[in-house]
């Protein structure tokens, strides 16, 4: 599975802000999983459709 477009687009919003930190991306699901430098949300997953969600929300 390919990154969509609305993912790229929110990773290069996050790069230019300069809050991602790290990112890992997740071929067989299609999800990022994003380390940003919020103090709201540390650690969260990109779904394909461009939704953020909280890292806890996908089990390990």
């Amino acid at each position: 599975m390919e990154p969509t477009d609305a993912q790229y687009l929110i990773l290069n919003a996050l790069e230019t802000l300069d809050l991602l930190q790290f990112r890992l991306y997740d071929e067989n699901t299609g999800i990022w999983l994003i380390i940003t430098a919020s103090s709201v949300l540390p650690r969260a997953y990109l779904l394909p459709n461009g939704d953020i969600v909280p890292g806890e929300w996908i089990s390990e």
